[in-house]
């Protein structure tokens, strides 16, 4: 068993400052509080590793009799499949034996893939690994008189930890290279008030906070002595092997020193200061002042690939040995990607809100709240200038394109790039302020009656948000820098041929980001209207309309994607996929690169011939809008969102009884519900994607109860022993939030289309759309909660019915659409019981039972989410086997063919935690 241990221990202590009969002698002037905490912790790994096939110990010397036919024998792919094929002499490996390329490289990259550990081929581990976190808390109080008081608090705290993978890469398979984190913060919070007069006060507040993230590896990431410098960018490589993949056959693992830059990697110092006066008129509390920032982080920005560099080894490169494992002793590589350099950024911006309210008593019956805040926001930049931004309006037509042949770019491969703050008429934060952002709020409070048992409230009030870095800013152009770019070679034999020389002078089309030339700040609007009602007998009922709506808010989504086939030119008709034969049809000129393919006899050049050549898998560089440019990321404020409920609520208190209970009806509806939402199939109509919320729940029913039973009230020893428990719980019941079924695709699958095997891509409408989650929907053709088969015991439950959906038809997203299903509903009761036992008035014991689950109730997990709190509760955001569908078949290419059984598509893959039951003894003295 791993280790497993947590120790947490620490004090604190605080008082007066004084020294008798020289200073504070009456103990009212200064004040000390200090608290100290540590936590030693020693926890297994668990989740992080899951069985692997690794290559056997006589394979990692090269010797690959075990998966091959007797020596000399002729090539047998169907029966020995993971026999490696000399790729030069089309015949197997003298003796089985496989070559070492180059010792050294080799070595280096065997010593990131741990030998088997159970059986010959396999490997499982879960390690215990340390963490050591510190916490101190100072504060000092200080009265200066009876008018001006001071208070400083100082918060300090130390995370080390060390992570069983290296983090943020492409690898993380094997706890062989390993990352410490270590994570220092400090804050502190200067606050001193002035009671100027007994009708006005001034309080002013400075603040500084910061953490300074350090990261180191652990494990054999280094390049030895010797080892050569194979890449395509010679620089450094951050002195890190490359990371490999190994996919395909028996193989599927990474692992990846990559990001990790041992040493300094993230700070973000922010200062902010805050002076409010309050001021007491009649019937006036008046208050106002000034909110400030001046913010900045400072990182190394995550890339997808490294400055080392990363191998990947696949059975589907045309140098390939039919064995992963096999190339990878030899050199002969898929595809090697590298980072050409990390730079540090350095983000900065500041913010100035000054403020008004206004809460005026009318009457003793009417309030009103009156209240203005405008929220001057900078823009983020780069210090140091080092920002880029793809601007559409500099792209120039024709000066950008892609060689068919080689897939490189031909004439300017950074065509719409500026430099922000240096290109002339681009500001340093590459996009021209907008500062005028007023935001009022207005409410009132008003009593009907005049006896207290009546109030009516009501609100409105706009708040503008500044956004974090990772929307439409600088912070986002980050990875995207001239300076940094990623590229990617293919089909290379030998770790001798993997050098600068294969980029020949040129590159792949670059991936950008874009961000408009103007600032536009996203905001809420918030509004409700409420009546509450003292019912008598300590009861007190409260029902509520609540509404929102966002402006401006933050989306993400391909800005150089294809252009769909129009409805009128699809040469598929309604319900028809494509085939296998019409992905054969497909031929690319050499010259144009312009595709030519045929789909029910009708043979067409151009047009939604290349959208089918995209479809079936070939590059779709020559095709984008943006010719020469590759995948481009626009992020803009072009979001909206709606959020409207009825809340109800009841609380009652008699006795040792205290009970609340509340329930919300409501529904949100948004077109993007996270600033990364990547459920847009088709980039060209973002108004398809409004549909309810990601997170929209609903019903809510929340009932809480704490009771002082009535048993043994009565002092003695029965009372001691039997008397004195308390009950408490928390009901909950939830209505599950949307997701969208997407199609996975599958190829060949379980149907025909005149004779040859249905091919249903992904990427259905073959636009190239890198950034969604799937590139399509199936296609409905049912009712979805109607008619659910039931599957044979031992299997979990259908959802809903998978026959409701077919494959969508050819060269379309399908019609299913966003969020059209339900993930399930959730119940759940959680219980206390707790009893003091006194042992002197100053001491006594608490002991307490806990029951999450109480009643062990059934609880499936989410079938799937998008983006959000959705994602996290569905165990992260994308394509799983609950929510995309991957097989069709019969002669509609149903999702729901008996073919597809086993899929899993539907269906939930977990539950919830059983019953957990906790006890717990305390003794306070």
């Amino acid at each position: 068993m791993p280790a497993y241990k947590k120790n947490d221990f620490g004090f604190t202590i605080g008082g007066p400052v004084f020294i008798p009969g020289h200073y504070n002698t009456n103990k009212q002037k200064t004040f000390f509080f200090w608290s100290e905490e540590w936590r030693r912790e020693v926890v297994p790994a668990n989740g992080f590793f899951s069985v692997t096939t690794v290559p056997t110990l006589p394979e990692r010397g090269g010797n690959f009799s075990d998966v091959c036919p007797a020596a000399g024998s002729a090539v047998d792919t169907a029966n020995y499949p993971n026999c490696p094929v000399n790729p030069q002499s089309g015949g197997y490996f003298p003796g089985n034996q496989v070559p070492i390329g180059d010792p050294t490289t080799v070595n280096s990259l065997l010593a990131m893939i741990p030998s088997p550990n159970s059986g010959p081929n396999a490997w499982f581990a879960t390690p215990s690994l340390p963490t050591n976190w510190r916490e101190e808390l100072f504060r000092v109080d200080q009265n200066f008189n009876d008018k001006v008081r001071a208070t400083f608090r100082y918060i300090h705290d130390s995370w080390d930890q060390d992570y069983p993978v290296p983090l943020w890469t492409s690898g993380t398979s094997f706890p062989t290279i390993q990352t410490n984190f270590n994570g220092p913060g400090v804050s502190m919070v200067a606050r001193v008030t002035a009671a100027v007069s007994p009708t006005l006060l001034n309080e002013f507040v400075a603040s500084y906070t910061t953490d300074h993230i350090t990261t180191s590896l652990i494990g054999p990431w280094q390049r030895p002595s010797g080892f050569p410098p194979i890449g395509i960018y010679d620089n450094g490589f951050g002195g890190k092997v490359p990371g490999i993949s190994l996919s395909g056959g028996q193989y599927n693992f990474a692992e990846d020193p990559g990001y990790v830059p041992n040493g300094p990697l993230n700070s973000n110092p922010t200062f902010t200061f805050r002076d409010n006066v309050s001021k007491s008129i009649r019937g006036h509390n008046l208050q106002f002042g000034i909110y400030v920032v001046n913010a900045h982080k400072n990182e190394i920005p995550q890339p997808s690939y490294g400055v080392n560099g990363f191998l990947q080894f696949t059975t589907g490169s045309v140098v390939t040995t039919g064995n992963p494992f096999a190339d990878l002793l030899l050199g002969n590589i898929d595809t090697f990607t590298q980072e050409q350099n990390a730079l540090k950024m350095h983000e900065q911006y500041n913010i100035f809100e000054p403020y008004f309210q206004d809460d005026w008593h009318v009457t003793p019956r009417l309030t009103l709240n009156l209240g203005l805040r405008m929220s001057f926001f900078g823009t983020y930049s780069e210090k140091n200038n080092l920002a880029w931004n793809f601007d559409p309006a500099r792209y120039v037509p024709g000066a950008s394109s892609v060689d068919p042949n080689s897939g490189l770019v031909i004439g300017n491969a950074f065509n719409g790039w500026v430099n922000c703050g240096v290109t002339p008429g681009v500001p340093s934060g590459c996009m021209s302020n907008h500062w005028w952002n007023p935001a009022p709020r207005i409410g009132f409070a008003f009593d009907p009656l005049g006896n207290g048992k009546w109030a009516i409230r009501g609100g409105y009030g706009i708040f503008f948000e500044h956004t974090n870095g990772n929307e439409a800013n600088t912070e986002s152009l980050e990875q995207y820098n001239i300076n940094t770019q990623t590229s990617s070679v293919v089909n290379v034999a030998g770790y001798a041929n993997l050098n600068p020389s294969l980029l020949g002078g040129g590159t792949t089309p670059l991936s950008f980001v874009s961000i408009p030339s103007k600032a536009v700040w996203p905001y809420m609007q918030q509004w409700h209207f409420d009546i509450q009602h003292d019912l008598g007998r300590n009861t007190i009922a409260n029902v509520a309309y609540v509404g929102s709506g966002g402006v401006h808010l933050t989306r993400s989504y391909e800005y150089n994607q294809m252009h769909s086939v129009p409805a009128s030119q699809n040469p598929y008709t309604p319900g028809q996929v494509i085939s296998q034969n019409d992905c054969n049809s497909v031929s690319i000129d050499p010259t144009s690169g312009m595709a030519t393919a045929t789909v029910n006899g009708n043979t067409t050049t151009g047009g939604w011939a290349n959208n089918l050549a995209v479809a079936c898998g070939n590059n779709a560089n020559p095709y984008l809008p943006y010719a020469g440019i590759g995948s481009i990321t626009r992020k803009d404020q072009t979001g909206s969102s709606n959020y409207n409920a009825l809340q109800a609520s009841l609380r009652h208190s008699i006795g040792g009884l205290q009970l609340s209970a509340a329930y919300t009806y409501s529904h949100s509806i948004d077109d993007s519900s996270d600033y990364n939402d990547s459920g847009f199939v088709d980039s060209y109509n973002l108004n398809a994607y409004r549909a309810s919320s990601n997170f929209d729940e609903r019903h809510i029913i929340n009932i809480g109860y704490v009771y002082d039973l009535p048993f043994f009230k009565a002092k003695g020893l029965a009372n001691k022993f039997l008397g004195g428990w308390q009950w408490s719980g928390i009901t909950d019941i939830e209505s599950g939030t949307p997701f969208s079924l997407y199609n996975q695709g599958c190829n060949p699958c379980n149907s025909t289309v005149d004779g040859s095997p249905a091919s249903v891509p992904s990427d259905n409408a073959g636009v190239a759309n890198s950034l969604a989650t799937a590139g399509s929907y199936p296609d409905i053709a049912g009712n979805p909660s109607a008619g659910i088969p039931t599957l044979p015991p031992g299997n979990p439950p259908l959802l809903y019915n998978p026959a409701a959906f077919v494959a969508p038809t050819g060269l379309t997203f399908g019609n299913a659409g966003r969020n059209i299903l339900r993930n399930p509903w959730r119940t759940n009761f959680d219980m206390a019981l707790l009893k003091h036992i006194a042992v002197t008035e100053s001491k006594y014991f608490e002991f307490r039972a806990e029951a999450f689950n109480v009643f062990n109730h059934r609880e499936y997990s989410w079938l799937g989410g998008d983006a959000g709190s959705a994602a996290d509760n569905a165990n992260g955001s994308g394509v799983t086997t609950a929510n995309s569908a991957g097989c069709y078949g019969g002669a509609n290419s149903s999702a729901g063919d008996a073919s597809c059984f086993g899929s899993g598509l539907l269906q939930p893959n977990s539950a919830h935690n059983p019953r957990i039951l906790q006890l717990a003894l305390k003794f306070i003295f």
